[in-house]
């Protein structure tokens, strides 16, 4: 199965859309607050549809996927101090198998098994509570919190549970510039219009081979690098990080 071809305007639209707003994670809260000691984090979530539809080759091209991006953050040496991430799974189980946000070199790399629905609602949900609970917010004249989290989700684009609810809630978050969100839609049976509907920030297209997955993967890893090295710098917190161009397999979705 071919791949589909990203239109280089559209690329740059998307980039021009989405630039990264390395702003602190903190609701309401005035910006003059100081620098606590040690490296600040860059939460980074990964959402990854485990449903039927995900069976034999694809499930297994994730589970490879997991492992490139693990590698490819770690070689970065800010990137491996300051990036925590969490996994949550959906399928068959809904799980946060990282159990919150972990250091990227303590993840360990789970053994995927594909089977049931895509109960997306539940995900989300999930990862609101991870949102409340892991990720630091600042202090008003203390430390600076975390830095606004990073989301891709990853879906074959066919929720079966209730995901409106939630995904408003992300929605709100976004327009507070408080998280930024990527969705994947995976597989040939895409819907664009269903993708749009339950997207929340900008949303691509892709095959379910494993050359996609592993592009894919290795695109996530890229935009996390390049988002950690643009804070390592001097007034990073207030310059819009280098977004890398998404790579031919996907195809964005305006």
């Amino acid at each position: 199965m071919s791949g589909f071809v990203v239109d280089s305007n559209l690329a740059k639209m998307f980039i021009l859309e989405f630039w990264m707003e390395v702003v602190d994670v903190e609701e309401g809260l005035e910006m003059d607050v100081t620098l606590g000691e040690g490296l600040r984090r860059l939460p980074v979530y990964l959402l990854l549809d485990t449903s039927g539809s995900m069976m034999g080759a694809p499930i297994q091209a994730v589970e490879e996927g997991l492992a490139l991006f693990k590698r490819e953050v770690e070689k970065d040496t800010f990137a491996r101090e300051t990036v925590w991430v969490s996994v949550i799974v959906f399928g068959r189980e809904v799980e946060n198998v990282t159990q919150g946000l972990i250091p990227v070199e303590k993840l360990e790399i789970p053994s995927l098994e594909a089977g049931g629905y895509t109960p997306l609602g539940a995900a989300l949900r999930l990862l609101l509570d991870s949102l409340d609970r892991d990720v630091k917010k600042a202090v008003k004249g203390g430390e600076k919190g975390d830095w606004k989290p990073l989301v891709f989700i990853l879906t074959d684009g066919k929720p079966t549970d209730d995901w409106k609810s939630p995904r408003l809630e992300l929605l709100n978050r976004r327009e507070r510039k408080v998280l930024n969100v990527i969705t994947v839609g995976c597989g040939p049976d895409i819907d664009e219009g269903t993708l749009r509907e339950i997207a929340v920030g900008p949303s691509f297209k892709m095959d379910a081979d494993s050359a996609s997955f592993a592009a894919f993967f290795r695109w996530v890893s890229q935009t996390v690098k390049a988002v950690s090295q643009s804070l390592s710098q001097p007034q990073g917190e207030n310059t819009p990080a280098p977004m890398p161009v998404p790579p031919d397999v996907l195809q964005y979705i305006p």
